[in-house]
């Protein structure tokens, strides 16, 4: 409630810029939903700058994204062109109880995911990490992992 009066409290003058740090930490995903429209609906012929580090509000909300690492500027462009730049970097690749460690400690791994026979992981490098490793389709989060993590610690 308190974010709420926050935000409606910045917008009430109609300002030209807002400057949101974080909005829709700490949220449920409904009240995050909601958040994300709210400040997409105000966006309109507005400046809205947004600090965050949850990913699924800069793709529903933002139409550029600026990538800051130690207060360098690293990249500017639009999601899609973010997402397109890191194609052909994202991979899917197999692994199983005995050599799951190794390519942990070895890959930069952003997702796992076990099925009945296998581990999946999603990593993310410039070259293929494995033979059998799969090219996917990138998204967001990989574009900032790519850009900001060595990738998940287990």
């Amino acid at each position: 409630m308190r974010q709420r009066v926050g935000i409606v409290q910045a917008m009430l003058n109609n300002p030209d810029i807002l400057i949101l740090d974080e909005p829709t930490a700490g949220l449920d995903p409904q009240e995050r939903i909601r958040f994300r429209n709210l400040i997409a609906k105000f966006s309109e012929n507005r400046t809205v700058l947004l600090a965050t580090h949850i990913v699924s509000d800069i793709e529903f909300i933002a139409n550029q994204v600026i990538l800051l690492k130690n207060g360098r500027l690293l990249k500017q462009d639009t999601p899609q062109a973010l997402v397109g730049g890191i194609a052909g970097k994202v991979w899917e690749v197999a692994a199983t109880d005995e050599t799951i460690d190794e390519k942990l400690n070895r890959l930069k791994v952003s997702n796992m995911m076990r099925d009945r026979h296998e581990i999946r992981l999603r990593v993310i490098d410039d070259e293929k990490p494995d033979a059998r490793a799969v090219n996917v389709l990138p998204n967001l989060e990989d574009v900032f992992l790519y850009y900001f993590e060595e990738g998940a610690q287990w």
